[in-house]
């Protein structure tokens, strides 16, 4: 197909195409003549992804890049392949500096956030920005005195894990890399409103069940489920 076939098909402008090309993010085409290119369906494969990495995910041109390089480096395993797009995804929390007076309490959490992990049988990477990520969120809320034990935080991971695995298995439904890559994209940035959307309409529920009124109920009891 020619250029402005591939812009059509996959939805990315000719200029941009060109732009991708530019940076090398899009494999040049098979030369016709002296000015133009075929292209086949890798490349409408490599725009979905390179879209979905810049789009999507929000990353630079370089991450995109190193995610593409991994993607390609035969070296690495599909674990290691899709890890890298999410580890782009961020975000990227640094601890605090050991001169903080914060940093007591982080070295805490984090000890404890990665025994928590290791009591699941959660296999994660140290370096993980999610699990950095754990730390703030879980610093943030003690120091501001709220509860968020061990064992609520485990209630949760708990919670999250079948649907990790479910997401999962519609990614083993992509053989092919580069759409496997661009769906594990998407399900983290596109489906954490969703997840976060849903626990909101949750709260909610609860809330009207527990405190709202019902015939022959006075406020403040717990409403039951039907």
């Amino acid at each position: 197909m020619r250029l402005s076939e591939l812009s059509a098909r996959s939805g990315v402008s000719v200029a941009t195409v060109k732009y991708y090309l530019r940076e090398g993010l899009l494999a040049p085409g098979t030369p016709v003549t002296a000015r133009q290119s075929d292209y086949g369906e890798e490349h409408v494969r490599r725009l979905r992804l390179v879209r979905a990495l810049l789009t999507v995910g929000g990353m630079t041109v370089q991450q995109a890049r190193d995610v593409l390089a991994v993607a390609e480096d035969p070296a690495f395993g599909r674990h290691e392949r899709l890890g890298v797009a999410q580890y782009m995804l961020g975000p990227h929390v640094e601890p605090p500096e050991e001169t903080d007076p914060e940093r007591e309490l982080w070295d805490q959490v984090a000890a404890e956030m990665r025994g928590l992990l290791d009591e699941l049988g959660w296999r994660v990477n140290d370096e993980a920005p999610a699990l950095a990520s754990l730390v703030r969120a879980v610093v943030s809320i003690r120091s501001l005195g709220y509860r968020s034990g061990k064992e609520d935080i485990r209630r949760y991971a708990e919670a999250l894990r079948p649907i990790a695995e479910e997401e999962y298995a519609v990614l083993e439904g992509h053989p092919n890399l580069e759409e496997a890559i661009e769906a594990a994209v998407a399900y983290t940035v596109l489906y954490e409103p969703l997840l976060l959307a849903l626990r909101r309409l949750a709260h909610e529920d609860v809330s009207a069940r527990w405190y709202g009124t019902a015939p022959g109920r006075t406020h403040g009891t717990p409403i039951s489920s039907p």
